[in-house]
This record gives C-alpha cells, sequence and structure tokens, in this order.
C-alpha cells in the first residue's frame, strides 16, 4: 500500500466504523422504540447525520484511495466532513438528557457510553482527513 493510500484508507475504515457504531443502538435495542427515537433525535439535529455523513465520508475517503476524483478536492471534502461530523457529534453528545439516556433497560447499560464511542471514532474522522490533505498539497 503506498504511503498515498494510508490516509485515505484509515478514514474510509474509521468512516465505515462510524456508522455502525452510531446506527448500532436503532439495530441492538428492542421493546423500547419510544426511547430510541428520542436518543436520535436529542440535540439541535441530533446523531443520525453523523450516521449519514460517515456514509458518504466512506465514498469520499476511497474516491481519494482509488484517485478516482482529483485529490485536491477529496481533501478538502473530507476534512470539511470530519470537522463537521465531529461539530455534530460534540453538540449532539453533550446535549443528551441525562433522564433520557438512563431510561434504557438495564440490558443496554452500554448505551451510557455509545455517545463517548461516537466522538472517539469521529475524532479519527478529520485526523485523517488532515493527513491526507496536507500530504496532497504539500
Amino acid at each position: 500500500m503506498a504511503n498515498d493510500t494510508v490516509a485515505p484508507t484509515v478514514g474510509a475504515v474509521a468512516s465505515l466504523l462510524l456508522a455502525l457504531v452510531v446506527f448500532a443502538p436503532a439495530l441492538l435495542i428492542s421493546g423500547s422504540n419510544a426511547s430510541v427515537a428520542d436518543y436520535y433525535a436529542a440535540g439541535p439535529v441530533g446523531i443520525s447525520v453523523v450516521g449519514f455523513f460517515a456514509l458518504l465520508g466512506i465514498i469520499i475517503f476511497l474516491a481519494g484511495a482509488q484517485e478516482r476524483t482529483e485529490p485536491a478536492i477529496v481533501a478538502g471534502l473530507t476534512l470539511v466532513l470530519g470537522v463537521a461530523m465531529l461539530a455534530f457529534a460534540v453538540i449532539w453528545a453533550f446535549s443528551l438528557d441525562q433522564t433520557l439516556l438512563f431510561s434504557f433497560p438495564s440490558q443496554y447499560a452500554w448505551i451510557a457510553n455509545h455517545r463517548w464511542a461516537v466522538i472517539g471514532l469521529t475524532a479519527v474522522v478529520p485526523v485523517a482527513a488532515g493527513v491526507y490533505s496536507r500530504r496532497v498539497l504539500s
């Protein structure tokens, strides 16, 4: 693997993992659908936008890794997308109502740490985009 494809590949993998983590509660939590819908809609925008941007990020990063699009365009798009995703994830995580967060049944106690996993994975995307942008523009 060439050095020029490492950063976009890391970004694509991080975006894929982020999409899986974002949509995990919808797939794994059953029986309390109203709470899951409220969980996804919490905050000014909700977390679904981060999941959508993550899916979009996979496509854009892979276009850069496979050199199907002008590298400078991919670098700019991924950097803006990564920063926007991180901003939306942080706003969502800190605007979650604690009552809603702890209203899930005890077998879904992992949901209390879900927001931190989302922020952690989201932070990888702008870092990978920044590394890719630096390599492309230097």
